[in-house]
C-alpha cells in the first residue's frame, strides 16, 4: 500500500488554501515582534536588524515558542513512524515518547533556560567565546556550527523535503509520467518547485518570526486533523468500552499486553529495558548545548517566558503525540496480524488508519497536517542554521568584515544567502536519500555519546578545551568500537556482537536490533564520561580569570567553589547565586515530568474506559502540576528571572 492515496480535487484545494495561508502569515509575521528603534546594542534610533530577523526582536511570548519548538519536533515520517510504533507496542505507546521528552525538557525549562537566555548571547555555539579561552574558541565555535548544520539540519532538510514529495507525489499525481510531460527527469524537481517558493518566501523575508507564528498555525492544522481521526475510531467502535472490547476479540491472547498501561517485561519492541535506555540517552546532557531551541530561548521576551518556552513545548508535543498515536489502536481490530509486524510492513498502519477511519471529504485537512510537520520542521532549520552560520562561521573567518557587524543589515542578508546554501545542500540531499542520509544517521550516532561533557561544562569548573575535545573524538571512536562500522567496501566488527548474548539478542528481529541500539548508546556514553573526565583531571583548567568572568555572566550551578570563592575574594559587594540549585532543581525538574507523564497516562486510560485508572492519573496530575506551577515560581525568584517589561 502507498503511503497515500490520490486527493480529490477538493482536497487539493485545501491543501493550497493551507499553502496561501502560511504564505500570508509568514510574510506579515515580522510586523508582530520587532525591536523598537533604540534599544538593544545600537545607537539611539536605530534597531537591531539582525535580532528583528533571526530572533524577532527578542519579543516573542513563552508559549508562542514553545508551541514552535513542538511542531518543530514533528516531520513528516512522525505520523507513518508513531503510528507503525503503536500498532506493535499498543497502550504503552506512551513509553515510546514519556521517557525521550518528558524529563529531559523539564531539566532544560527548570535548570538551563534562564541561565542561557541571561547570558546574552546569539547562537548556542557562542558561549564557547565566554567558557573558553584563547583563540581556538574560533575553532570551537565554527566546529560546532559546521557540525549541527551539516550532519543534524541539513539531512533533515533533504528529509523533510523527501517527505513532503510523499504527500505530494500520490495524492497530486506527482509521478514520472507527470514529470516526462514537464521535461523533467526526477518528479521531486515538480514537487519541490511547488512547495520551496512558498517556504523560502515566508522564511526569506519574515525570518524567524515568520516561522514562530507559521508554527502555531501549523500545530492548530496537525491538532485538528488528529481529533477527527481519534473521534472516528471511537464512533465506529461505539466508544471507549467498545473498542476494548473489540480489541480483546481480535487479540485473545495478548490483548492484556496491549492494552497494558506499562510497559510489558520481555516486550519485542519496548521493554522496560529499552524504555530506560530511552529516558537515559536522550536526557543526558539536555539542556547543556542548544541549538534550535536555543533560538527559540534568545527570542523570548523575557527569562520567565525562556523557561516557559520548554514547559509550553512538551505540554504541546505530548498532546499532538497522543492524538497521533492512540487512534492507531483501531487498527489492530481489523488487521491483529499489525501487532506482530516488523518495521517495513507497520509502515503501512498509517495508510491503513486514513483509509478506513478518516471521515469523507477531510482528506485534505490530513494532507495539510502532514504538510504541516514537515514545513515547520525544514523553516526551524533553515532559520537557525543561516543565523549560526553567520554568527559563529562567517564572523570567525572573516572577524573584520563590516558588512557582518552585529546588528547590522548586512548580516541579515549574509544570512539570506546562506540559507539559500542550506537549502541547496538539502536539496541535493533529497536527489541521493538512501545514502546521504544514511550517512548522516551513522555520523549522528557516533556523536551522541558527547552529550555528557553538556552538563559537565556548566556543572564543573574543571572541564576544559580538552575535555570537549576528548568528548567530540571519543564518541565516535567509542560508537565504532562497540557497534562496528560498514562503509562502502570496508566493515568493521564491534565488540559488543563478539558476546553471544548480544549478538542473539540482535537476531530476534529488526525491532530487537533497535532496541539493542538505544543499550549500545548508553554503554557508549558511559565509555566516553570516563574519558573526558579522565582526560580533565589530567589536564589544566581553563585560566582563572576566563572561569571568573564567565561565572559572574553565566552564574552556573553545580562544582563552581574555588571560582566562586575567587569572585568573592576580589570583590566582596558581589552577591553569587545561591548554593544547592543544581539538586533542588533536578528535583523540581523531576516533579514536572511526573506531573505531565500522568497526564498522558490519564488520557491514554480513558481512551480505552478505564476510568478509575484515569481519574487516579487525573489526581496525580492535578496534585503534582499544583506543586510544580509553586515550585517551578520560587525557582524563577531564586534565578533573578525577570518578567516580560522589566529590563535590567
Amino acid at each position: 500500500m502507498p503511503l497515500l492515496a490520490a486527493a480529490q480535487f477538493s482536497d487539493q484545494v485545501v491543501v493550497a488554501v493551507y499553502l496561501l495561508g502560511s504564505l500570508a502569515l509568514g510574510i506579515v509575521a515580522s510586523r508582530f515582534f520587532r525591536s523598537p528603534k533604540g534599544e538593544g546594542p545600537l545607537a539611539a534610533g536605530e534597531s537591531d536588524s539582525e535580532d528583528d530577523y533571526f530572533l524577532a526582536g527578542r519579543r516573542v511570548p513563552g508559549w508562542v515558542n514553545g508551541i514552535s519548538y513542538a511542531a518543530t519536533a514533528l516531520n513528516a515520517d512522525v505520523g507513518p513512524t508513531y503510528c507503525g510504533f503503536a500498532v506493535v507496542v499498543g497502550l504503552p505507546i506512551a513509553f515510546f515518547y514519556l521517557p525521550r521528552f518528558a524529563l529531559a525538557w523539564m531539566i532544560a525549562a527548570v535548570i538551563f533556560a534562564v541561565r542561557w537566555r541571561q547570558l546574552g548571547v546569539r547562537t548556542g555555539p557562542e558561549f564557547y567565546a565566554l567558557r573558553f579561552g584563547g583563540q581556538r574558541t574560533r575553532f570551537v565555535r565554527v566546529y560546532s556550527s559546521l557540525f549541527a548544520v551539516c550532519v543534524n539540519m541539513a539531512p533533515w532538510i533533504g528529509a523533510g523535503l523527501l517527505g513532503v514529495h510523499k504527500i505530494f507525489g500520490p495524492a497530486f499525481g506527482i509521478d514520472d509520467a507527470l514529470a516526462a510531460d514537464w521535461g523533467v527527469t526526477d518528479p521531486k524537481t515538480i514537487t519541490l518547485s511547488i512547495v520551496l517558493p512558498v517556504l523560502m518566501i515566508y522564511v526569506w523575508i519574515g525570518g524567524f518570526a515568520g516561522v514562530v507564528v507559521t508554527d502555531v498555525m501549523q500545530t492548530l492544522v496537525i491538532v485538528a486533523s488528529s481529533v477527527v481521526l481519534l473521534v472516528s475510531v471511537l464512533w465506529m467502535h461505539g466508544g471507549p468500552a467498545g473498542l476494548t472490547a473489540a480489541i480483546e476479540a481480535s487479540l485473545p491472547e495478548r490483548s492484556a499486553e496491549v492494552l497494558s498501561t506499562w510497559p510489558v517485561w520481555g516486550h519485542r519492541v519496548l521493554g522496560p529495558m529499552v524504555v530506560l535506555a530511552w529516558l537515559i540517552v536522550p536526557t543526558v546532557g539536555r539542556g547543556g548545548s542548544v541549538d534550535l531551541e536555543g533560538q527559540r530561548l534568545f527570542s523570548c521576551k523575557s527569562d520567565r517566558d525562556a523557561a516557559h518556552m520548554n514547559v509550553w513545548a512538551v505540554i504541546g508535543l505530548f498532546v499532538m503525540l497522543l492524538l497521533l498515536t492512540l487512534p492507531s489502536l483501531g487498527l489492530l481490530v481489523n488487521h491483529p496480524e499489525l501487532y506482530l509486524a516488523e518495521p517495513s510492513q507497520r509502515e503501512t498502519a498509517y495508510a491503513l488508519l486514513l483509509d478506513e477511519y478518516l471521515p469523507a471529504g477531510l482528506y485534505g485537512v490530513a494532507l495539510a497536517a502532514l504538510l504541516a510537520s514537515v514545513m515547520s520542521t525544514i523553516s526551524s532549520h533553515l532559520s537557525y542554521g543561516s543565523q549560526t552560520l553567520v554568527n559563529d562561521v562567517a564572523r570567525q573567518i572573516l572577524p573584520h568584515a563590516s558588512f557582518l557587524a552585529p546588528g547590522s543589515k548586512g548580516a541579515v542578508w549574509a544570512g539570506r544567502v546562506l540559507m539559500l546554501a542550506i537549502l541547496a545542500v538539502g536539496v541535493a540531499v533529497t536527489f541521493n536519500a538512501d545514502s546521504l542520509i544514511g550517512i548522516a544517521i551513522v555520523l549522528a550516532g557516533m556523536y551522541g555519546a558527547t552529550a555528557t561533557v553538556y552538563w559537565g561544562q556548566w556543572w564543573w569548573w574543571r572541564v576544559n578545551f580538552w575535555s570537549w575535545l576528548t568528548a567530540m573524538v571519543g564518541g565516535p571512536c567509542v560508537y565504532v568500537l562497540l557497534g562496528g562500522l560498514t562503509a562502502g567496501p570496508v566493515a568493521i566488527s564491534g565488540v559488543l556482537s563478539a558476546f553471544p548474548a548480544w549478538a542473539e539478542a540482535r537476531a530476534a528481529g529488526e525491532s530487537a536490533a533497535q532496541g539493542m541500539d538505544m543499550l549500545q548508546a548508553a554503554v557508549g556514553m558511559a565509555i566516553t564520561f570516563a574519558a573526558w573526565v579522565t582526560v580533565t583531571l589530567l589536564t589544566r583548567p581553563e585560566p582563572m580569570e576566563i572561569l571568573k568572568t564567565f561565572y559572574r555572566r553565566a552564574r552556573p550551578m553545580g562544582a563552581w567553589s574555588p571560582v566562586r570563592a575567587a569572585c568573592v575574594a576580589e570583590d566582596s559587594a558581589w552577591t553569587p547565586p545561591p548554593e544547592g540549585l543544581l539538586i533542588a532543581g533536578l528535583g523540581v525538574a523531576v516533579i514536572g515530568a511526573v506531573a505531565i507523564s500522568a497526564g498522558v497516562l490519564a488520557a491514554s486510560n480513558l481512551f480505552v474506559g478505564r476510568w478509575a485508572e484515569a481519574a487516579a492519573f487525573t489526581a496525580v496530575t492535578v496534585a503534582m502540576g499544583a506543586w510544580f506551577a509553586r515550585l517551578f515560581d520560587r525557582r524563577m525568584g531564586q534565578l533573578d528571572a525577570d518578567s516580560a517589561g522589566e529590563r535590567r
